[in-house]
């Protein structure tokens, strides 16, 4: 059935007609100023042969089929749609319904790009996977809200999964129960096992609802299947304030957010209607359909109607080939000139639809990339666009927008362009990885670059180029890892050659205390010792003053005696001694001692006529008394004795003081 309503894909295109009148003055403008200047130039007798073969009707028949043809052409690239068209099928399948969190928690870039941006893909490829399957929509944060129906409309489906973001829904949170039951009410009231709902969510839900909400869904024969998208590890959650700076979510105390993974919740979900858990991943769209979907019976999903415009653009393009024919056909001399100026003038739109791609190609850019940002605020669905526009940002080295166009060229219809957007995307993320200057940034980058380097052999196994550039950044992550394992080996010998120089530096102060208490001990010893020879030389000196006493005093007594003795052998010149009997042993009287001259030396005999010496008499002995030249001669000995004891005690301290020094 058909209708007659006329529309536009493109209207922005009309525009373009404006531009019509101006191109016909210029015509108008250029065939008078040809007049003139031939009238200038060549006289009037000649005027008529050298351009009487010119007709000037002719002329602006061409001209006017040049307009007309590029007139026609703006309205082929509008894309006009006529009428609709409605189709009935009946068709046997399953009922699935794709629930994706629009928390902000999903801005979360731990997957990177975001989390929200890697469940698109997930449905993307899931969708493409369905066959003959139902498939409906559901967002959901603080609320749930039903954003496709059940439809086998695949095109409505991805057109609204396109429109999808953070604000979908105004109020925050994760609601998975409230996803459960928007599922339920989409399902209806049929019976048997052929309705799957995939949740698509980080699992961060402040409520326990999930769970009981699930066991509700089990016993209406729904299984559900749970994706994971996050890292145990968690990331920041980054916003764009109002003044257009970027700054993360935080909490009532204003501190940053961390967002992580919460599996465990999304495991009892699962389980409890008798499906399954998995993380998101190049193959997990793949995974749920074959192990989960798949297996489930079919039923008869009954007679289903779509409505599709009808696009119509064949006809002014056929038009507008039809007028440039007719253009060439009047011949004239200028009939080549004639041909390339209406050559040139219906390719204008062309040149117009490819705005920036010149610019590209020479190099500029900056200037290519403000051309496709223009575009895309006319196109935002055009992944054509969003491919071009990540080029030139990739060109300008803002890899952080390249990532983001070529993560939205990534749900192109067209598998040469995903591939071309996944193999660029991974690029991005390389040349942001070598920008970073964190380890955990370069690798986590590097990481992802990996995942869509498979993806794009995944497409195309015989890309060389994804496969040269997939090596080259595993030997980065390699590297990079090695260059870690030195340095933390390094930081450990530092560490340790450090505390071995403390070590070493304690011994040596401990040596040095030992030495100083060593020099101070042998400083006290040294005083006590020049104490003690200072003491033995004051000693010395006493006892030789002593001494020296004692010998003037012996000497004094010699003297006296000397004098007492030449006294007596002056008062007795003539007298001659009587001879001393000697004394047998029976003559001893009791108590009367023996002298040592008598005990050790006999008296010697006078021989017969002999007469004794002078001054013999007086040298005879008395009983207990010694004569006066023993007692002489017991006093030089002494006298001798002293000196030398003198002496010896003056070696002593001159050898104390030579020891002392």
């Amino acid at each position: 059935m058909e209708t007659t309503a006329l529309t536009f894909g493109a209207p922005h295109w009309l525009w373009a007609l404006l531009v019509l009148p101006l191109i016909a003055g210029l015509f108008l403008w250029s065939h008078k100023r040809a007049q003139a200047l031939v009238a200038k130039i060549v006289a009037v007798r000649l005027r008529e042969q050298l351009s009487g073969s010119v007709s000037p009707l002719r002329r602006i028949l061409r001209a006017s089929l040049l307009v007309a043809s590029l007139a026609l052409a703006i309205v082929a690239l509008a894309e006009p749609r006529y009428g609709f068209i409605e189709k009935e099928t009946k068709q046997k399948g399953r009922d699935v319904i794709v629930a994706i969190d629009t928390s902000r928690s999903m801005l979360a870039t731990d997957m990177a790009p975001t989390r929200l941006a890697r469940a698109k893909l997930f449905t993307q490829d899931l969708v493409r996977l369905l066959q003959g399957d139902r498939i409906g929509l559901v967002a959901f944060a603080g609320s749930a809200f039903l954003q496709a129906p059940l439809t086998l409309d695949y095109n409505a489906v991805t057109n609204a999964l396109d429109e999808l973001d953070t604000t979908v829904i105004p109020k925050g949170g994760t609601n998975i129960a409230a996803a459960v039951t928007a599922a339920r009410e989409a399902f209806g009231k049929a019976e048997g096992q052929t309705r799957a709902l995939i949740i698509l969510t980080d699992g961060e839900e402040l409520a326990a609802d999930g769970i009981a909400a699930a066991k509700q869904a089990a016993g209406e024969g729904i299984r559900i299947f749970t994706v994971g998208i996050g890292s145990p590890e968690g990331s920041l959650i980054p916003i764009r304030l109002d003044d257009g700076r970027q700054d993360f979510v935080r909490d009532s105390a204003g501190k940053p957010v961390t967002s992580k993974l919460d599996d465990s919740r999304l495991k009892e979900i699962a389980s409890a209607t008798g499906g399954f858990f998995t993380l998101i991943g190049p193959d997990a769209a793949r995974e749920i359909f074959q192990k989960g979907i798949e297996p489930m019976e079919l039923s008869e999903t009954g007679v289903f109607s779509s409505r599709q415009p009808i696009e119509r653009y064949q006809w002014p393009l056929a038009a507008a080939a039809a007028c440039l024919a007719m253009s060439l056909l009047p011949g004239d001399r200028r009939r080549r000139s004639s041909v390339m100026v209406a050559l040139f003038l219906s390719f204008v739109p062309c040149t117009q639809a490819q705005s920036g791609l010149d610019e590209y190609k020479n190099g500029d850019f900056e200037k290519a990339g403000t051309a496709f940002q223009e575009q895309l605020k006319n196109q935002p669905a055009s992944k054509a666009l969003q491919f071009n526009s990540g080029a030139a940002a990739y060109k300008t080295g803002d890899f952080e927008k390249a990532i983001a166009h070529f993560t939205d060229a990534l749900l192109a219809e067209d598998q040469k362009l995903r591939e071309d957007a996944s193999y660029n995307l991974a690029n991005s993320l390389v040349r942001k990885g070598e920008a970073a200057k964190e380890s955990d940034a370069k690798k986590t980058n590097w990481k992802n670059a990996l995942e869509h380097y498979e993806e794009t052999l995944r497409l195309n196994p015989d890309n060389k180029l994804a496969s040269q550039n997939r090596d080259i950044t595993k030997k980065l992550l390699e590297d990079l890892e090695k260059q870690e394992q030195q340095q933390k080996q390094q930081d450990q010998k530092n560490q340790d050659q450090k505390d071995q120089n403390d070590q070493q530096k304690d011994k040596q102060q401990q040596d040095q205390k030992d030495q100083q208490k060593q020099d101070q001990k042998n400083d006290q010893k040294d005083s006590k010792n020049e104490e003690n020879s200072d003491q033995q030389k004051q000693d010395s000196k006493d006892q030789k003053d002593d001494q020296q006493k004692k010998d003037e005093q012996q000497k004094d007594q010699s003297d006296k005696s000397d004098r007492t003795d030449k006294s007596d052998q002056s008062k007795q010149p003539n007298q001659s001694p009587k001879p001393a009997p000697s004394p047998t042993p029976g003559d001893k009287k009791e108590g009367e001692l023996k002298t040592a001259n008598e005990q050790q030396q006999p008296q010697p005999t006078p021989q017969p006529g002999q007469q004794p010496q002078p001054g013999e008499a007086a040298e005879e002995e008395k009983e207990g008394q010694i004569s006066p030249s023993q007692a002489r001669a017991l006093l030089n000995s002494l006298r001798g004795e002293e000196e030398k004891v003198n002496l010896i005690e003056q070696q002593q301290s001159s050898q104390d003081v030579l020891r002392d020094w």
